[in-house]
Parts: structure tokens; sequence; C-alpha cells
């Protein structure tokens, strides 16, 4: 009896240990196996001729993604382990659908037209006659003077409230007068006090980004995040772009933004400028992998940080 039951608890025993070792190898496969990426991409010399190519996989391409960007379309494609997604699909089941509100507002607005039409022929034969009885009608002569003696009566008002109207445009000019000043007083307060209250948070946002666990945290964070940026740096880069814009002012403002991306830049870079023509043309091939684990281990190191968690709680019940 004794056996049977050392037997069984061996049994558990293995059964558990071997849901942990498979627990713990999915763990590192996840943390350790990393997603690997390829950007293609060229250009004949204007924006129409523009080809590029994404591919992105993991575990041996049991998980792959890839895009494509060809004669301003744009497709994409994604297989998990033996599952299939498509752009297309979707594309077509999208053509499909708006194919179907069409038809059915086209057969709805067929329908109101008929209606309308219907109405509009019955009305037209009863009220035909009407209308020409209506025409035939003319206004009598006594209505003709009363209109008459009416008009001459509103003259006669208007002659009489003309000058009672002259005595009153000074005491309404000086009411207009005061309601301005009252107005303009008020907006120089409402400013004023906007001023005041502005710089009150700016005191007080100044207090907490110059406090001693603040800047310590924000340093911390700021180390971090440019050896994770160093991590992430991509394995090979090779470009020789030739690009302009019609704006001298946008070609300028396109090569700052490059200039920050210098660092992740290989030597085998060449970028060049155009600011008198409208062209893009070159070849681009970025290569490189990312790692669960960076993230990871970003996370790890923030966290174990006294100042900066003092700094995410007291971020969360910061109030201006």
């Amino acid at each position: 009896m004794l056996h049977i039951i050392l037997l069984i608890l061996k049994i558990i025993g293995i059964i558990i240990a071997a849901i942990l070792g498979i627990l713990v190898l999915l763990v590192c496969i996840v943390l350790f196996v990393p997603f690997r990426y390829r950007i293609e991409a060229a250009s004949g010399g204007t924006s129409d001729s523009l080809q590029a190519d994404m591919t992105c996989t993991w575990l041996m391409h049991l998980i792959r993604f890839t895009a494509s960007y060809r004669g301003n379309k744009f497709d994409w494609n994604l297989r998990i382990f033996f599952k299939k997604m498509a752009g297309e699909e979707q594309a077509d089941a999208d053509d499909i659908k708006k194919f179907e509100g069409e038809v059915e507002t086209d057969e709805t607005e067929y329908e109101e037209i008929l209606e309308e039409t219907e109405e509009t022929g019955g009305r037209g034969a009863k009220e035909h006659p009407g209308l020409q009885k209506e025409d035939e009608k003319e206004p009598g002569l006594p209505e003709r003077v009363k209109t008459k003696r009416e008009e001459t009566a509103e003259d006669a008002r208007e002659e009489k409230t003309g000058s009672g109207k002259k005595h009153g445009k000074s005491e309404n000019l000086y009411e207009k007068c005061r309601q301005t000043f009252r107005k303009i007083k008020c907006t120089i307060q409402r400013l004023c006090d906007k001023i005041k209250a502005l710089s009150e948070k700016k005191e007080k946002l100044s207090e907490f980004i110059l406090d001693d666990i603040h800047k310590t945290a924000f340093a911390k964070v700021k180390k971090e995040a440019f050896r994770l940026l160093r991590r992430l740096k991509p394995k090979t880069v090779r470009a020789k772009i030739h690009y302009g814009f019609e704006d001298p002012y946008r070609t300028g403002q396109v090569l700052a933004g490059l200039g920050i991306l210098y660092p992740f830049m290989g030597r085998d870079t060449e970028i060049v400028p155009d600011f008198e023509q409208k062209i893009l043309e070159g070849t681009l091939l970025v290569k490189g992998k990312v790692r669960v684990l960076h993230f990871v281990m970003l996370l790890w190191r923030l966290f174990w940080c006294r100042e900066v968690r003092a700094t995410y709680k007291h971020i969360r019940s910061f109030e201006l």
C-alpha cells in the first residue's frame, strides 16, 4: 500500500515538474526570442513610383507579418502558426458592403421618386382649375382706398416719433459708452485673474519639478530610456535618398527631423536634400531585432527605484 502511495506521489511530482518546466520554457521563449524586422524601400523619382516592403517574424517564422506598398496601394498579410489573415479579404468584404449599401439607397430613392410623382400628378389635376379662378380674381376699389389711408396714417406717426428719437439718441449714446467701459473693465479684471492663476500654477509646477526626489527620478527614467534606445538600434541601415518638396521650408523641416535620427543611422547612409525641385528617389534597407526582455528589464529597474515610485505616487495625486 505504501509503495502505491509513493508511486502516485511520484507521478504527481513528475507531472507538476513537467508543467513548471513547460511554463519556464514558454517564459524564456517570450523573453529571449527576438522579433526580427526588415524594411526595404525604393523610389524612381516620384511619389507614385514608391515601393516598400516590411517583414516581421518571430519564433522561426511561426508568426509572420508582411506589408507592402506598391502603386499607391497598401496590402498586408498576417500568419499566426497555421492561420492566415490578409488585407485583400477585408477590402473585398468592405467593397461588398459598400455596394450593397449603395444598392439599397438607390432603391429607396427610386421608391420615393415614384411616390412623389404619383402625389404631384393627383394634386395637379385637382388644383389646376382653382388656380385659374384665383388668377381671374382682382382686388376691388374700396380695398385700395383703405390701404392708401393706412399708409398716410403710418407716415404721420413716423413724423411724430422722429422728433422723439432725436432726443433719445443722445441718451442711448451715453448708455452705450457706459456699457463698453464696463465691458473693458471686466475683461481687464479677467485677464489679471488668469495671469495670477497661471503664475500660481507655474510656481507650483516648478516646485514639483525642482524637488530633489523628482529630479533623481526623472534622471533615472532618462538614463533607462536612452539605454533602451541603444538596445533597439537597428543592426544595419543602408540608405541613399535624394528628396525635395515644392516648399523649401518643408524640405528643411524633414532634414531637421532626420537629424534627430542620426545616432541610429550607420555609415552607409547618404541623404541629399533638394531645395529647388520636388523629387524622391533612392533606396532604403533597415534590419534589426527587438527582444521583450529589454522592456521587462526597463520596468524592473524603474520599479525597484525608490524615487521613481515616490514620484509616480506624487504625480497621481498632483493637481494644479
